[in-house]
């Protein structure tokens, strides 16, 4: 499932990833879904409104609950191999199904979302379900800072206080039971700091458990590093030197063969 942002639509977030996600089809790694959101806002995880107050009355969990039980009749699908990717307010709604319904999920990916400060969550207090996490941000983010605090359009309608990108990958890695230090690793070719368009993984892993990989985009903006290129006046640089999808993909194991 691919999760639309804030006034996207499904048939949008394909044309704004620049059909990134259909090469997961066109492959053979996977059946992508693209809902769409009650008034193109999702009920996700962080209590401040959207646009439509009334959105925070909707059973998102539910719907989206729903779509997999019909895709997985449909197309006769491992109920264990279901991922969420979720995209801005959509990776509030990813982060609200880790919290709500972590069962749904085999693995989820959150690009450029952030974990909403423990005073601005609204999700279930269920104990935590270990599911693989990936996140993928950019340092340069104008609407979800990558070092936290209010998530805004520029200074206008602030969505409350969020961890930052590196507390968020913690966080998960918190949930799934890792205690061992995450190692990091500069994707360049010398293996050293870098500047704009490299990137940084940082990875939580400790044997049998569920792992965390964060990949952080040097001068990225809020965008899908490698698809989008547009508004660049809304949503900052976008960076063509990483491929978020192919990231994704691998972190899920849906590359063929």
């Amino acid at each position: 499932m691919v999760l639309h942002g804030t006034l996207q639509t499904g048939d949008s977030i394909r044309e704004f990833a620049a059909g990134a996600f259909d090469s997961l089809v066109e492959s053979g790694g996977a059946i992508v879904a693209y809902p769409d959101a009650v008034q193109r806002e999702w009920n996700g995880a962080r209590k401040a409104t959207m646009l439509a107050c009334n959105v925070k009355n909707i059973d998102d969990v539910g719907f989206l609950g729903a779509l997999v039980d019909e895709v997985s009749s449909a197309w006769s699908i491992d109920r264990h191999q279901v991922y969420a990717v979720g995209f801005s307010l959509g990776g509030q709604m990813t982060i609200r199904l880790l919290h709500d319904a972590p069962e749904l999920l085999a693995g989820a990916a959150l690009i450029a979302s952030n974990q909403p400060a423990a005073e601005n969550l609204t999700t279930s207090s269920r104990p935590p379900l270990a599911v693989r996490v990936v996140l993928i941000h950019g340092t340069d983010d104008p609407l979800a800072p990558y070092s936290g605090g209010y998530v805004s359009f520029r200074g206008w309608f602030p969505k409350g206080p969020h961890l930052s990108a590196a507390q968020t990958a913690a966080y998960f890695a918190h949930r799934n039971g890792i205690t061992a230090p995450p190692s990091f690793h500069w994707m360049n070719a010398d293996g050293t700091t870098a500047g704009e368009g490299q990137v940084c993984r940082t990875d939580y892993r400790e044997s049998g458990l569920a792992p965390v990989t964060l990949y952080t985009v040097v001068g990225g903006g809020h965008q899908i590093p490698g698809a989008s290129t547009g508004m660049r006046w809304v949503c900052g640089n976008p960076v063509s030197g990483f491929d978020a999808t192919g990231a994704i993909a691998d972190f899920f194991d849906l590359t063929p063969g």
